[in-house]
């Protein structure tokens, strides 16, 4: 019998954190599970960690790789899922050992495509932490959810909710090499063809680990400024021949006015007046209709 949810996990040189990633994974309350560890071409100590643990659990299901990005190690790993539902987890975050069994009680009880959930931002230097964004609401439309997220009410992170494997049946798509976004897209096309989108009221279910040296934090770079450029237009051009799209201009707007911020946060000056002026653009006729 196929496993009722598949986690998977991508990794990519998080020695340091990966057994406590690995440890609340294979303590979960809900055994039915199988983990996907996909190693994407790890030149730190990660492939043996990963080994050991195969070893011991044999639900560990582990992919070797060459490294190619994010996206095509969590693509990697969708494909060689069994699951009914897929959880998405980061190799340097970890879980409550009962999240799996709380998420996938809740998919069950309201037949949901998709349950989020929330979760704690845990800064390593600081020793601060944080919950997530509270979701109001407790069911929404794919339409509703995309603009609760796209006008920050709730997260793009894929490991802020499970969610059906069959969603990937309908031609979900995947950026390789994009890292800074990535998340953006592919949740973008989730929600999407998520029929019923539920929100599970708890405590906080994962620890989401912020570090300097991880993708969102770490040095500044072209690249990153790029990827940040594209994002925007990948989840446009997704949307672009669905019905809803006329409808959704407000929430791509924002979308791209994000993406625009983040960059100037970033103090990259390099296109700044043209990412200005576009802002500007988008905001115009919401002012002006505002204004009448």
């Amino acid at each position: 019998m196929p496993p009722k949810v598949s986690v998977v996990i991508p990794v990519y040189n998080v020695g340091k954190q990966l057994e406590k990633c690995l440890d609340s994974v294979v303590a979960q309350t809900f055994p039915d599970i199988e983990i996907i560890v996909v190693n994407d071409g790890s030149t730190d100590n990660s492939p043996e960690i990963i080994a050991r643990y195969a070893d011991k659990d044999s639900r560990i299901v582990v992919i070797d790789k060459s490294n190619e990005g994010l996206a095509y190690a969590r693509k990697s790993g969708i494909e060689a899922a069994r699951g009914t539902y897929i959880y998405h987890l980061d190799g340097d975050d970890y879980l409550e050992f009962d999240a799996i069994e709380l998420l996938y009680r809740k998919a069950k009880e309201e037949d949901a495509d998709m349950v989020v959930f929330p979760f704690s931002l845990d800064y390593i230097e600081s020793g601060k932490s944080e919950c997530s964004i509270e979701i109001a609401g407790e069911h929404f439309t794919n339409t509703e959810f995309f603009s609760a997220i796209a006008f920050s009410k709730a997260h793009w992170g894929v490991w802020s909710y499970l969610h059906k494997r069959s969603l990937y049946a309908n031609g979900v798509t995947f950026h390789k090499g994009l890292n800074y976004g990535e998340d953006v897209f592919l949740t973008t096309q989730l929600v999407y063809f998520s029929s019923r989108i539920s929100a599970l009221k708890s405590k906080p279910l994962l620890h989401y680990i912020i570090r300097e040296s991880s993708i969102t934090n770490s040095r500044f770079n072209e690249k990153k400024a790029r990827d940040i450029l594209l994002y925007p237009s990948l989840v446009n051009d997704f949307l672009k021949d669905k019905p809803e799209y006329s409808s959704l201009q407000k929430e791509l707007g924002a979308i791209r006015i994000q993406a625009n911020n983040t960059l100037l946060s970033k103090r990259w000056f390099k296109d700044a007046r043209t990412l200005s002026r576009e802002s500007h653009a988008i905001l115009k006729p919401v002012s002006y209709t505002h204004l009448t």
